[in-house]
């Protein structure tokens, strides 16, 4: 399997299981134990693998969401909870619901999990994570032993690769976050914290145009870190992975 058969493959697939325990019901009972609502838990679980950092600079790891919303979240959670306690439970979510979707009597093998995570974690750490702060701070992450969570644990990572290198591809072309979500996604601009449009160029069409061919580009070249046979490996594993969730 080619790299671009790979990505083609998998970035829906990677995506949909490294995002399934944001607003699960087990992430609002994780996030009621930390003293949180669970709004609040998507922002401080994602980003508290960066740790106390200022709003600015995990709005700058984040991108896409209106910064007013971002400060009121991020600062809220700062001082309601320990947001790198509270990342961890984000990640402990996953594992939760991974263990009991995908384990011996799912119809997934275990050695396949494990293959196919130890395969996506040789991807990760071969990226230089400069411009990468978001995905640098969860393959930094520990890995867990279990075959399950091993491989919930790397979706996320390389969900978060393909997000952070998505937005190092706006700063490239200077496509604003602002202007790129409203090109992308004009129905969810309140869901986002915006509550008005904007007016989009043509040049800003044009420069976003190039945002998406960048990214898999970018994404192409770091699956070379890894065989042929395990691309193909990672594809037919997460294709099952995402017909047990039911994704």
């Amino acid at each position: 399997m080619t790299p671009e058969e790979f990505n083609a493959a998998t970035s829906n697939s990677l995506q949909r299981i490294g995002a399934i325990h944001y607003f699960h019901p087990y992430a609002k009972e994780a996030a009621e134990g930390l003293g949180i609502d669970g709004f609040r838990f998507y922002f401080c679980g994602r980003a508290g693998v960066l740790g106390e950092v200022s709003t600015d600079l995990m709005l700058a790891a984040f991108g896409y969401f209106e910064p007013g919303l971002v400060d009121k979240m991020w600062t809220s959670s700062k001082e309601r909870c320990n947001v790198v306690e509270a990342g961890l439970a984000q990640m402990g979510v996953s594992y939760r619901i991974g263990s009991e979707a995908l384990g011996p009597d799912s119809g997934v093998s275990q050695d396949d999990l494990a293959v196919a995570a130890a395969s996506m974690g040789e991807l990760a750490q071969a990226v230089d994570r400069s411009a990468l702060p978001l995905f640098a701070g969860f393959v930094a992450l520990d890995v867990p032993n279990s075959p399950a969570e091993a491989f919930m644990h790397q979706a996320i990572v390389l969900r978060e690769l393909r997000g952070s290198v998505h937005l190092a591809a706006l700063a490239g072309t200077g496509v604003g976050s602002r202007v790129a979500h409203q090109i992308k996604r004009p129905n969810d601009l309140e869901m986002f914290g915006y509550k008005e449009a904007v007016e989009i160029t043509d040049a800003d069409r044009d420069a976003y145009a190039l945002v998406e061919p960048m990214t898999d580009a970018a994404m192409n070249l770091h699956a070379e870190a890894i065989s042929p046979e395990q691309r193909q490996q990672i594809a037919d594993t997460a294709t099952a992975v995402a017909t047990a969730l039911g994704l």
